[in-house]
């Protein structure tokens, strides 16, 4: 009787660890406390939360906040979260209604915030010719083949600013504490550790890159400004200002002769999106093809990403453009 009494518990108990098994996975999976849009995003959250709490990103790898569509198990996460940090609606569209049903106090779109508003570049315009000075002059880039097909006036892809950044990682830290102030001292820390890495950071890109400024180059879509006027890199444009639209003949054609003579030497793809109408552009001539990941797919969430983004963006410049 003692010997049936002892299975009928240790079958009660295994079954309750195994349903307290599934529980811890589905809120492991469908909540963390702060959650953010897309991975650079998630890269600067990490570092401030560190050792306070969890960061999740929305988007998965290979993802475009340009033409994703939300499942529900993102609608959860939005739902859950303690706090969702977003670029903001011309970027991300498809959040703009979702995010609404949030109190206030558990959004932030990066973009809204004055601090960042003010250092918002315009898109680039139509028909800059090379070399000519223009509003831009100022930022050492010299866009050269554009249209019309802007989502926005300005470039939302503010993560690839590391003076953004810096600002955005401090309104995130200002948040935080409001919601966390038992870890105010922790949250401080963190930000600083941040700060200073992300100021010996920037000094190793500017000198990594000082030997490639004279070198021209197209990107697949008019993503890089911030990162291009940071560190005085000099593309002739690229192939589209929003990769969900295709380039259009007249603008490969335009590229292609350039490529023939002999102004760039290298083409950028992304990860992200297919780089067949590239290889067809480069074909037969000498220009190289690169790949920029403006996303940092593969790169974890630790205090360390933003940086290591920033650092494995620089490389992949770098290795293309200093080919001899």
């Amino acid at each position: 009787m003692l010997h049936k009494t002892k299975k009928i518990v240790q079958k009660i108990m295994g079954k309750k660890r195994i349903l307290a098994g599934l529980l811890f996975s589905f809120l492991s999976t469908a909540h963390a406390d702060v959650v953010t849009s897309i991975r650079p995003l998630g890269f600067i959250a990490a570092a401030i939360t560190n050792g306070v709490t969890d960061v999740k990103i929305l988007l998965p790898d290979g993802a475009s906040p340009h033409d994703y569509s939300l499942k529900p198990s993102d609608l959860e996460k939005i739902k859950t979260a303690d706090l969702f940090i977003w670029v903001g609606s011309d970027m991300e569209t498809f959040l703009e209604k979702p995010l609404a049903q949030l109190p206030t106090q558990k959004r932030i779109a990066l973009t809204n915030d004055p601090a960042i508003k003010t250092r918002l570049l315009k898109s680039s315009d139509e028909g800059t010719p090379v070399n000519s000075k223009s509003a831009h002059d100022h930022d050492h880039h010299h866009n050269v083949i554009h249209n019309h097909h802007s989502h926005g006036e300005y470039n939302m892809h503010i993560w690839l600013s590391p003076d953004i950044a810096r600002i955005a990682a401090n309104i995130i830290h200002h948040r935080l504490v409001v919601l966390y102030p038992k870890y105010k001292n922790q949250l401080d820390v963190n930000l600083r550790k941040f700060d200073e890495k992300l100021t010996q950071t920037d000094k190793n890109i500017a000198k990594m890159l000082q030997s490639v400024g004279d070198k021209r180059y197209f990107v697949f879509h008019d993503a890089y400004s911030y990162f291009e006027k940071r560190y005085h890199l000099d593309s002739l444009g690229y192939f589209t200002i929003n990769p969900i639209i295709q380039p259009g003949a007249q603008r490969l054609y335009q590229i292609r002769t350039m490529l023939a003579q002999k102004k760039a030497v290298c083409v950028f793809a992304e990860p992200q999106f297919r780089p067949a109408v590239i290889k067809a552009v480069i074909k037969d001539t000498d220009v190289r093809m690169g790949t920029l990941d403006p996303l940092g797919s593969g790169i974890g969430l630790s205090k360390d990403s933003y940086v290591e983004f920033l650092t494995a963006l620089s490389n992949q410049f770098k290795s293309c453009l200093d080919k001899n």
